[in-house]
């Protein structure tokens, strides 16, 4: 590997465009080197002014001489294979979130990455550096609240142009509230039960608005309310209750206007803007730990465990009852 860590890019959508964005601009010891999309035009864009070269192929860029680690941000069905590569290569990877959309091939990438006896890849559950959340997990941590006992999350999303299939809600979108609870509680998931309705039959006949409830493994409850169409934009929050108090993500950041008989608050329209310090964060963090060949972040581990969640919420809707959620054991590796 060169003192400067060559970074390649597979997706240049809204996600892999922002990582991009970030590693050109906000990572002092890492390089943008390579972008590849099926849309060669997108990818050509941010190839020019980061003075990229452009791949047709993901894994062809994965295998590249020039590229030392991978940030995966292609669609959701694509990540495993591409994560499969990265390990092929011994190459470190960002892989967003899902890890997988199948449980078979989440747990091939645990096992085939425990089997190579070091962490290479890292899974984009961004909220792990958003700084709301870090301080409740600090303020947990440091016994402010006593044993917590409750999570409480909020996840709503703007109206996206191709509505989510029931399934798609959990595992595109709360995969990133079932991590949150799995981090702030230290607990994992042993029982979930999802109960949802639909917002505008006109669009969609799919689950858009799930209650998700969840046991968990230390004796705390949680429960998540996630909106695929909010209305009003996107809003991300979480409360934890402990035997001594309660400790939460604080409202909107931003400036609350009062005038001409009104109280207002801008809402920010997406995860994007919402969480841009945390995607830089997330890079630069990432970067770091490869170059000095640590260890951090959201593992396989993380992302094989919350699609588990997911995928058994799934399971829930169909059966329209709790669902256990079996926990495997943990390698070596994640310890």
């Amino acid at each position: 590997m060169s003192s400067e860590l060559r970074v390649g890019v597979v997706g240049t959508g809204r996600m892999g465009g922002r990582h991009a964005r970030n590693i050109h601009t906000h990572v002092g010891d890492a390089r943008l080197v390579a972008v590849m999309d099926v849309d060669t035009d997108r990818a050509g864009q941010i190839a020019a002014w980061a003075g990229a070269s452009v791949f047709t192929d993901g894994e062809a860029l994965i295998a590249s001489d020039g590229v030392d680690a991978v940030i995966i941000a292609s669609p959701d069905p694509t990540h495993a294979a591409l994560a499969f590569a990265c390990l092929e290569q011994r190459k470190p990877a960002l892989v967003e979130k899902p890890l997988a959309t199948e449980l078979e091939d989440a747990a091939a990438i645990v096992e085939r990455e425990a089997s190579l006896g070091r962490r290479l890849l890292q899974v984009g559950l961004m909220r792990h550096y958003d700084p709301q959340h870090v301080a409740v997990k600090d303020a947990v941590e440091a016994g402010a609240v006593g044993r917590p006992l409750m999570f409480r999350g909020w996840h709503r999303n703007p109206r996206e142009a191709v509505p989510s299939t029931s399934a798609e809600v959990l595992i595109n979108s709360a995969v990133h509230d079932l991590y949150s609870a799995r981090w702030l509680l230290g607990q994992e998931v042993t029982e979930i039960y999802v109960r949802g309705t639909t917002i505008d039959p006109q669009r969609t006949d799919q689950l858009d608005l799930q209650l998700v409830t969840m046991a968990m493994s230390g004796g705390a409850l949680a429960s998540v309310e996630v909106n695929q169409d909010s209305g009003f934009g996107y809003e991300v929050g979480v409360e934890i209750t402990g035997s001594k108090g309660v400790v939460s993500t604080p409202p909107h950041p931003t400036p609350v206007v009062r005038h001409d008989g009104e109280i207002r608050q801008r809402v920010e329209p997406d995860w994007l803007e919402r969480f841009a310090t945390a995607y830089i964060v997330e890079v630069q963090a990432w970067s770091a730990a490869v170059v000095s060949g640590r260890s951090y972040g959201p593992s396989a581990w993380d992302g094989y465990l919350t699609l588990t969640a997911a995928l058994a919420g799934a399971d829930s809707i169909e059966r329209a009852a709790p669902v256990q959620v079996e926990i495997p054991k943990r390698p070596a590796l994640y310890a």
